[in-house]
């Protein structure tokens, strides 16, 4: 029978893991915590709150400067979350804020005009519903979280390419053909882009029986921090409902709009404890 060794298994180290990579998020993750209720961080501050050497805090903090991803404060010593590190994760920060905040949003539309309210979003030239409110009434027409419509035919869709670069609305339409979806739906290129004009001037969208006959949309465009287009806000319903209530859903439908884009500054970001982008 074979003796037992009393030596010490070793741990075999992960090949694939890089270490230095578990140190640089360790300190990046300490300045969206701390940096993100306060201006800048000092150095004795962070090489204190993470068990690295302080040469090893201080290249790492120097490699993140010189990459664009923190900066020198003006007080000797501190450092701070730069603008290149919040265009790299704002997209995310925003789009989870977003989808809690606009709840309570979509909850008072709900109970103002009891008809179906959409969160969507433009996922591959096409419009994903992110967030679905079904309107009480027996007679509705409501798409699901997780449902696809094309931009052109949609008033969410319009109302973010509305807001687009030039070059994104061209690739987007090239990509995807406007199939006619009802006799209401703009099939014409050269009409669309003159209808997304109209869309600009107003600040909204509307679907007029064009993506499924009998059913009227409105839609509101909802931006970052930077002013970029990254979601919208509908009201959806019968012809026969939303017609007469137009005029009111177009100025809630934009108010409420506002609201959420509001709600994606910095400044607000910040009042949660989320990381805010340096003033």
């Amino acid at each position: 029978m074979a003796k037992k060794s009393n030596k010490p298994q070793r741990v075999q180290a992960d090949k694939n893991y890089i270490e230095v990579m578990g140190k640089i998020f360790a300190i990046l993750e300490y300045f969206v915590e701390a940096g993100g209720k306060q201006k800048s961080v000092a150095f004795v501050e962070v090489a204190s709150a993470v068990p690295f050497a302080r040469t090893t805090v201080h290249r790492i903090l120097y490699s993140l400067e010189k990459l664009g991803y923190v900066e020198k404060d003006d007080v000797k010593s501190h450092y701070q979350l730069a603008p290149k590190f919040f265009e790299l994760t704002g997209p995310a920060i925003h789009f989870r804020r977003l989808q809690r905040a606009a709840k309570s949003v979509m909850q008072n539309l709900l109970l103002r005009f009891g008809e179906t309210i959409n969160l969507g979003v433009l996922d591959e030239g096409q419009v994903a519903y992110i967030e679905v409110l079904q309107s009480p009434s027996v007679l509705r027409a409501a798409a699901i979280p997780g449902q696809r419509n094309p931009v052109h035919s949609t008033a969410l869709g319009k109302v973010m390419l509305a807001f687009l670069p030039e070059s994104e609305v061209e690739s987007i339409i090239g990509r995807h053909p406007m199939i006619r979806r009802t006799p209401k739906t703009i099939t014409q290129k050269k009409h669309l882009l003159e209808h997304l004009a109209s869309v600009r001037e107003r600040s909204v969208a509307l679907d007029m029986e064009e993506n499924l006959t009998g059913v009227v949309c409105v839609a509101a465009p909802i931006f970052d921090h930077v002013g970029r287009v990254v979601a919208s806000l509908s009201i959806s319903g019968p012809a026969a409902r939303m017609e007469p209530k137009l005029p009111q859903i177009q100025e809630e439908i934009r108010s409420s709009a506002l609201t959420l884009s509001q709600m994606l500054s910095p400044s607000t970001l910040a009042t949660d404890g989320s990381a805010s982008h340096p003033q």
